[in-house]
């Protein structure tokens, strides 16, 4: 929250890697989808334009599952 009141973006590019969901083949951390989501939800909060990349994942069952649910 304090980092958009300071710099106060006019838009942001967010990087959503689905390495970052448990059991990913690669990833070392352990985002229930739920989590991730909720990730995504908070940035979207602040209403402002915002470019949601996908990258990473390495377990693809997992990137498939991610990128629908949000």
């Amino acid at each position: 929250q304090k980092i958009m009141d300071i710099f106060r973006p006019g838009a942001v590019v967010l990087q959503c890697g689905a390495d970052s969901l448990t059991g990913d083949r690669l990833g070392c951390f352990n985002l229930s989808l739920k989590g991730h989501a909720e990730c995504v939800k908070f940035v979207k909060s602040f209403n402002i334009p915002t470019l949601v990349l996908g990258g990473g994942g390495y377990t693809i069952r997992n990137v498939a599952r991610c990128w629908t649910y949000e």
